[in-house]
């Protein structure tokens, strides 16, 4: 045995994964090396941070914040200036990275397919960029490794245009990127010449927005072909979990394991469009000579300068104040009485009889108070220098360029927070586009049936310390304490109206005991039939598992969160 004293850690993402839904698999068998870690007690469900978008909670995630300090409100950001709408990306990102923090500490990461890590920036160590990424050469740091990823033919997203309409392509596509991501593990792994070493797995999210019913739906034609591209998943994950199991007996201790997913996921009962909601209010207008329907879906540049409000991806409602926008239509007081309003009309729109909306919250109660003078127009953000609103970049949805340093009041982002934050009801996935007059749409006429939830988002840490996590940002608090850095304080709770936790299937878990596993020193269960025994959820109960190996006895529901 080699002992090494280096400190690692590993973090697998797992996105979009739902606590309850592994562990239904893994009842039903398809996942038996999925099953080594959410059979354990230590895994249980944590919750999204507000959106539920995979930007915002993979940014909190490697920042170790949330969007209220990071300025990551969603996948695009309006500039007050033009009206038009970019993609976030990392050169965004407005807090230091858990990997910056590290390699302060003269400790290296290796990070593989991390969301909203494009353009690909220095880190100290290695890092080929997620989603959304475009280009190979500008998604690699160093430079170097652009050779051996594009000789190995590696994908940086599978095409999902046909995923509606094509699930045999899609299928294939994804498919291809999990071979990327095993190719680019293999690559980076072996040398063990890092402390931290991350690969994030996106394809499960991009299976269930399209095959959802499909994945839960064991009648459903496509079934069978979603379970043998889950069982190709399963398998990379235990190829992780061997690494690490490998790693700890020649480190000669155990090698600890962090396993997130960044949200939930259930089906799609309807899309609900909030911009055709504000427009039908006569809240939101658009300068559209050919009518709403030619505009394109992000074409905010339309907004006519009379709305007193718009919406961004998926929920984020911005009230056009005076204080914030330069042509603002709104004084302050005018300002609140619409937010209450809206928030009222909202939480009673119902879709065939059923409530829309789960909770619409506040910026204070999504994030925390807003500091005074923090965001006021013709003032940029702390740590920018004065160039005027406009150039300024008074951006909201996204933060400013990394230099943007803590305020000494409060999160520094606080600012550019959306002045609503809409919280679908189970089944309801929310929309902005700028080009569509219907409320509510179908999910056969868009081809999603599945949508992300706030909740029940899977978790596992063969080392708990203590610190039991609430949402995504602690998973990158775990990370800097388990290598001796503090982590950024919690400016807010997670809101009270969020708290319960639905499963997959769309209720909330009762209390109940807890459950155990066994696990070697790795902190991983074995796989097969030494893994842990239990008394099993009854929904969960199978009596025939021709596949499985792993007795469905062991998968009850986790105390942890069950307590929650």
């Amino acid at each position: 045995m080699h002992t090494d004293t280096r400190p690692r850690l590993v973090v697998l993402g797992l996105d979009g994964l739902p606590f309850s839904l592994a562990r239904h698999l893994c009842v039903r068998g398809r996942t038996p090396n999925l099953a080594r870690i959410a059979a354990s007690p230590n895994a249980s469900a944590l919750a999204a941070e507000l959106p539920d978008l995979s930007p915002v909670n993979w940014t909190s995630f490697y920042t170790a914040s949330g969007p209220e300090t990071h300025g990551v409100y969603g996948f695009t950001r309006f500039n007050v200036a033009t009206r038009r709408l970019s993609l976030a990306d990392f050169s965004q990102v407005a807090a230091p990275t858990i990997f910056d923090r590290l390699g302060q500490r003269g400790l290296t990461s290796r990070v593989v397919n991390l969301p909203n890590t494009y353009p690909a920036r220095p880190i100290p160590g290695m890092l080929v960029s997620g989603f959304v990424a475009h280009d190979l050469a500008r998604a690699v740091h160093p430079p170097f490794l652009l050779g051996p990823l594009a000789g190995a033919g590696y994908r940086l997203e599978a095409d999902t245009a046909r995923g509606g309409s094509d699930p045999a392509h899609l299928l294939a596509e994804l498919r291809a990127t999990l071979a990327s991501r095993r190719a680019a593990l293999r690559l980076l792994w072996p040398d063990l010449a890092w402390n931290l070493f991350v690969l994030v797995l996106t394809e499960t999210d991009r299976l269930f927005h399209f095959l959802w019913d499909a994945v839960i739906g064991e009648d459903h034609p496509l079934h069978p072909a979603c379970m043998d591209f889950l069982a190709e998943w399963d398998a990379l994950v235990g190829e992780v979990l061997d690494l690490v199991k490998a790693l700890s007996a020649r480190d000669g201790r155990p090698v600890r394991l962090l396993a997130l997913a960044d949200h939930g996921f259930g089906p799609v009962r309807a899309e609900v469009d909030l911009n055709a909601w504000l427009r039908g209010q006569g809240l939101l207008r658009q300068v559209t000579p050919g009518g709403v329907e030619q505009c394109g879906e992000l074409d905010s540049a339309t907004l006519h300068p009379d709305s007193a409000a718009f919406a961004l991806d998926p929920g984020r409602i911005y009230l056009r104040t005076r204080r914030r926008f330069p042509d603002g239509t709104l004084d302050d007081a005018a300002g609140r009485h619409l937010s209450e309003r809206l928030r009222h009309e909202l939480m009673e729109l119902t879709f065939e009889g059923t409530p829309v909306f789960r909770a619409v919250l506040t910026a204070d109660e999504a994030y925390g108070p807003e500091v005074p003078g923090q965001g006021a127009l013709g003032q940029c953000a702390p740590g920018q220098a004065a160039s005027g609103p406009g150039a300024a970049g008074h951006v909201f949805g996204a933060g400013e360029p990394a230099t943007t340093s803590a305020h000494a009041d409060g999160p520094p982002m606080r600012w550019a927070a959306p002045d609503l934050v809409c919280v679908p009801a189970y089944g309801f996935d929310l929309k902005a586009k700028w080009n569509r007059t219907q409320i509510f749409g179908l999910p056969e006429q868009f081809g999603r049936t599945g949508t992300h939830t706030p909740d029940d988002a899977f978790w596992y840490d063969s080392q708990p310390d203590g610190s039991a996590p609430v949402s995504v940002r602690d998973a990158g608090a775990a990370v800097l304490r388990h290598f001796g850095l503090d982590a950024p304080p919690r400016s807010v709770g997670y809101p009270a109206a969020l708290t319960g936790q639905a499963s997959w299937r769309g209720r909330v878990s009762a209390p109940g005991g807890p459950d155990s596993s066994a696990k070697d020193s790795s902190g991983i269960a074995p796989s097969g039939n030494d893994a842990a025994a239990d008394p099993p959820d009854p929904a969960d109960a199978a009596p025939n598992l021709p596949h499985s190996t792993l007795s469905p006895a062991s998968l009850s529901d986790s105390h942890i969160i069950r307590a929650r």
